[in-house]
């Protein structure tokens, strides 16, 4: 698995920069990639609209936050691209849930089957200290983009390994606070204008605590569905959101611990799930069915039993770890890498592809 650590002390801007010389090639077909499905899975007519509608985000973004403005701009000069071509490559899952018509932000497509699969979260409270596990599912041809980042103590926040691909700014993560954040996607049917979902991952792991993240998601001007676990070393919070809507579902802190929670994807919250869609093909309702029966019947016991229960294929192919593609469609969801982090320890294990009997790559923040 690819891994970049940025330098301390050099700029937002030059922090992108390397990420995109580093990765140049990967970054412009993992753009390429991800203009076309909004084409194939969104309602856009053609690359030209895709872009189009990528360029708006850049203003959101902008006034959000200017250091990672100015870093997803260095990757797009790094891998000589557009920063509009940058966007797409960050935030094909929102995008292709929006209208390409400006005046109707909210009007989501039709969705075709290729989008069935889908990440698993599980949080749980082990002997061997709080756990944030997760499977990370999306189009197949994802796979070879994978990568690890480090990003150094700043002004803007602690150290932090993210999980995410190569143009990406981040996807899941953990930062040396012991603060992580784990996601799931959701089809939101009012999806609009909003900041560049992983950038808001970033700023959520530039904090110092489980509460303070919760509060950046809730208050964040998000574009279209997510289901966001934030958790520290006492407290784990979840928000599931939609274009317009922000619910908190679940909370356990050290007043009144809740040991354990499983999420897929589709909304637990009856307000989110009447902004939301769940395509009849589906594999959400099985893998979260799994995860209940799993943890009810074993609680985790360390990341080694969670790595394992990540890649588990019972009852393929609506499995966790799961490949819908086909030769037909190379597109097709799969799993594309995991990763498991033990907040108390600040140890992180990831891995690209499918991580059945597959050894994770280990990490420690400080």
């Amino acid at each position: 698995m690819r891994v970049l650590e940025l330098p301390a002390g050099a700029t937002p801007r030059r922090w992108g920069q390397i990420h995109g010389e580093s990765f140049r090639g990967e970054v412009q077909s993992l753009a390429a990639i991800r203009t076309y499905l909004c084409t194939r899975v969104g309602g856009f007519p053609d690359a030209a609209s895709v872009l189009a509608a990528a360029e708006a985000h850049l203003p959101v973004l902008a006034r959000y936050h200017a250091g990672l403005f100015e870093e997803l701009c260095g990757i797009a000069d790094g891998a000589g691209v557009t920063a509009a071509e940058i966007v797409v490559a960050n935030h094909y899952t929102d995008l292709r849930d929006l209208s390409p018509d400006r005046s109707r932000w909210r009007a989501a497509p039709e969705r075709a089957a290729d989008a069935d699969g889908g990440c698993s979260v599980i949080w749980a409270e082990s002997p061997s200290g709080r756990i944030l596990a997760q499977t990370w599912d999306m189009h197949a041809t994802a796979i070879p983009y994978v990568m690890m980042l480090h990003v150094p103590a700043s002004a803007d926040g602690p150290a932090a390994w993210l999980f995410t691909l190569t143009g990406c700014l981040g996807l899941t993560g953990m930062n040396a606070a012991g603060v992580a954040i784990g996601i799931n996607n959701l089809y939101s049917n009012d999806a609009t204008l909003g900041v560049v979902w992983p950038a808001m991952v970033r700023r959520a792991l530039q904090v110092g605590s489980a509460a303070q993240a919760r509060d950046l998601i809730v208050g964040s001007p998000i574009g279209s569905g997510h289901h966001y676990l934030v958790a520290d070393r006492q407290d784990a919070f979840a928000i599931e959101t939609s274009g317009v809507l922000r619910k908190e579902i679940y909370r356990s802190t050290a007043a009144a611990p809740r040991p354990a929670y499983c999420h897929t994807n589709h909304c637990l919250d009856a307000e989110v799930a009447a902004a939301s869609s769940i395509s009849p093909t589906s594999t959400t309702r099985e893998r979260m069915a799994w995860l209940e029966a799993s943890t009810a019947a074993a609680p985790i016991r360390d990341l080694d039993d969670v790595w394992t229960r990540m890649g588990s294929q019972d009852g393929w192919p609506k499995s966790i770890s799961t490949n819908l593609a086909t030769a037909e469609n190379p597109h097709g969801t799969a799993t594309c890498g995991a990763v498991a982090m033990n907040l108390d320890r600040g140890e992180l294990w990831a891995q690209g592809g499918f991580v059945t009997n597959v050894r994770a790559e280990r990490f420690t923040v400080a």
